[in-house]
Order: structure tokens, then C-alpha cells, then sequence
């Protein structure tokens, strides 16, 4: 039986949780942000499926490349994707027949894969999401998903020692490679596509040249398990876990790293919003905002009850998953009186290399 005690959370507001109808135009509410971010959320409530009205767990998010469209997985087994802009459930699909572990878009948006406890690897069409356009096959629970920055290939890990990697186009099969444990949690693509890297378990990362699928290291980063891995704009590989480090580590030289201050929980998701800031979510229920520079906080998110399992960026949003059964939209508050404030010319450069404007200094 599939091990479930990462997803376990001690969430004392579960059994108070009433029900929500289909729609879920209640569910969109807005709260205050706080701890020295001008902020505001909006909560997402997810839909109970079952006849025990119970609410799911959130365990991934994703957005579609224009933020208008939101994925959310949980362990109830559906995928549930929800129109940003109309405030609204769209759909509610039910193909998994387990727990849901990941969820990705496309760079493109036109596609969206899907894996879980079930050992399936699910590929959909977004312009028709009557039924998933192919379906592949794993030996054991498939646990996280990553695109390749172009959308050609799509690599997954999970319960075995391999990072299995698909052409999107067909889901062909184009290779399989050896991690160091047969329990790896995430997997990433830089986004300049030169490096593909892997971890788990063991707290150890490999790293593969995207192109050849050579290996070039692999290298004990962390004491316990690693559940995040991405990479920064300027490629960096930004890994974390369960021993409360974030690790910026340059990909050609593994000896060129350094760790941020060990942070007060588990970290289960991390999120590049800009060039150089972070933003860091786990067990102890917060978003925490960092300038990766300077290893200095900028701010604290609150608000969620339950660990925050999950992150997405867009250009304008920063959405969190969690246990505690919803969904927040973070955004920074408009000024109505003075309109939105200019960003200095800094802070235009670090927003124009990936889209993302905050203008938190």
C-alpha cells in the first residue's frame, strides 16, 4: 500500500469544513495580506466529491501560461480547474483512481499532464477535456512532473529509481534515468534547457545535460529528503526539503553553492517570483518572500491553516495549495488613489526576465 504520511497534515479545522456547491462563487474571498507585505488573497475553496462531503487536500497547483486558468490536485482523486477571471469551477475530472500528486501546464498552455498514487501519467488537451488524450504506465506512484522549457519533453519521478522522460507530442518514451534512491519527490528543467536534475529521499541531486541526458553530477545537497528542485533565471538549481534548507547550487561546478538561514519548518514548495527573490512554503502553514542576493526576508504570506504543499507563478499571481483544503491568490494590493506605483529601473530589468512585477523593495 502507497506510504501517505507526506501528506498528512494535523489540520484541527477539517471537521468544522461545511460544503460548497459546484460553482463556488462564495469560495473567492478576499483577505488582507500582512507581516510587512502589502499583499492581498483570495480564497479558493475546493469542491467535496465524495458523499462524506469531505474536502480534499490540496497537493498541486499550476497555472496556464496566461493566469487565466488554474489546475488544482488533491486526494480525492479528481483534477478540478478553475476560471480565474469568472471566479469559477469549469471542470471536475475524474480519471485518476488514487490520490493525485502532481499537476503541470504546458509552457504553451495547450497541454496538461497529471500523475498520482494510481502509477499513471495522464496527458490532456486543453481545448478538449472530455477525456485525456493518452495515458501511460508506471510501476510504482508516480510523484512529481516537469516540463522541458520548449514543451517538447515532459519528465516524471516517483516511487522507483528512475526519471522517466515523454515526448509531449505523442508520449513516446525517450529515455529512462538512474537517480541515486527509488523514493524521489521532484524534478525540474532549467529554463534555459541545459540541465535537468532529480532528487528524493536520500537528499541527494543528479544532474543531466538535457540534451545528451549525460550525466554530469550527482552530489549529496541536503541531510533529509528533498521535496522541491527548480531553477533560477539565471540557472541555478534552488533545492529543499525536509532539513529546512533552500541551496542555490550553479549546475556546472556543484563546489559553487550556498544555503539561505535554516528556515522554522519543512519546506515542501518553492517558487522563483523574480531574478532574485524566492518564495518559500511548508510545514509551519506560511509563504515566506526571500531576496536570494542577500538571504534577506522580505515578508511573510499568512493565512493558510494547514502546510502549503504547493506554489504556482504567473506574471501577475503567486498561487499556494494546501492541506487545509483551499487555494489562495496572492496579489499585490493596488493603490486606488495613486494608481499602481512605477518600478524603478531595477526592479523593470528583474521583472522583464520572466514577466513578474511585484515591486516588493
Amino acid at each position: 500500500m502507497i506510504q501517505r504520511r507526506q501528506f498528512i497534515s494535523s489540520v484541527a479545522s477539517l471537521a468544522a469544513i461545511g460544503t460548497i456547491g459546484t460553482i463556488c462563487n462564495k469560495s473567492f474571498a478576499a483577505v488582507p495580506g500582512n507581516s510587512g507585505l502589502d499583499w492581498k488573497s483570495t480564497v479558493v475553496e475546493t469542491v467535496p466529491h465524495t458523499k462524506h462531503e469531505r474536502k480534499p487536500v490540496v497537493t498541486g497547483v499550476s497555472l496556464q501560461n496566461n493566469g487565466s486558468l488554474l489546475a488544482i490536485v488533491g486526494d480525492d482523486h479528481y483534477i478540478c480547474l478553475y476560471d480565474v477571471k469568472e471566479q469559477r469551477y469549469i471542470e471536475h475530472l475524474k480519471e485518476h483512481k488514487d490520490w493525485v500528486r502532481a499537476v503541470k501546464f504546458s509552457p504553451d498552455g495547450k497541454t496538461l499532464v497529471t500523475c498520482g498514487n494510481d502509477r499513471r501519467i495522464l496527458f490532456w488537451e486543453a481545448s478538449d477535456w472530455n477525456q485525456p488524450i493518452r495515458t501511460r504506465k508506471s510501476n510504482e506512484a508516480v510523484i512529481n512532473l516537469a516540463f522541458s522549457p520548449d514543451g517538447s519533453k515532459v519528465a516524471s519521478v516517483g516511487f522507483d529509481k528512475k526519471v522517466k522522460i515523454f515526448r509531449t507530442e505523442d508520449g513516446s518514451t525517450l529515455d529512462e534515468l538512474n537517480c541515486s534512491c527509488n523514493d524521489n519527490d521532484a524534478v525540474a528543467f532549467s529554463s534555459d534547457g541545459q540541465w535537468l536534475a532529480a532528487g528524493g529521499r536520500d537528499g541527494k541531486v543528479t544532474i543531466w545535460e538535457a540534451e545528451s541526458l549525460s550525466q554530469i553530477a550527482q552530489f549529496k545537497a541536503h541531510k533529509r529528503r528533498i521535496r522541491s528542485l527548480e531553477f533560477s533565471p539565471d540557472s541555478k538549481l534552488v533545492s529543499a526539503g525536509d532539513d529546512q534548507i533552500v541551496r542555490f547550487t550553479n549546475p556546472a561546478n556543484i563546489a559553487d553553492y550556498r544555503a539561505m538561514p535554516r528556515q522554522s519548518a519543512k519546506i515542501y514548495a518553492t517558487a522563483v517570483t523574480e531574478l532574485h527573490q524566492i518564495a518559500i512554503a511548508g510545514s509551519d502553514n506560511l509563504i515566506r518572500l526571500w531576496d536570494s542576493r542577500n538571504s534577506q526576508e522580505l515578508g511573510v504570506l499568512e493565512g493558510h491553516t494547514g502546510t502549503v504543499s504547493s506554489l504556482a507563478v504567473s506574471d501577475t499571481l503567486l498561487v499556494s495549495g494546501s492541506f487545509d483544503t483551499t487555494v489562495r491568490l496572492w496579489q499585490r494590493e493596488r493603490d486606488e488613489t495613486a494608481g499602481h506605483r512605477s518600478p524603478s529601473n531595477n526592479q523593470r530589468q528583474s521583472s522583464n526576465n520572466n514577466g513578474w512585477n511585484r515591486r516588493l523593495n
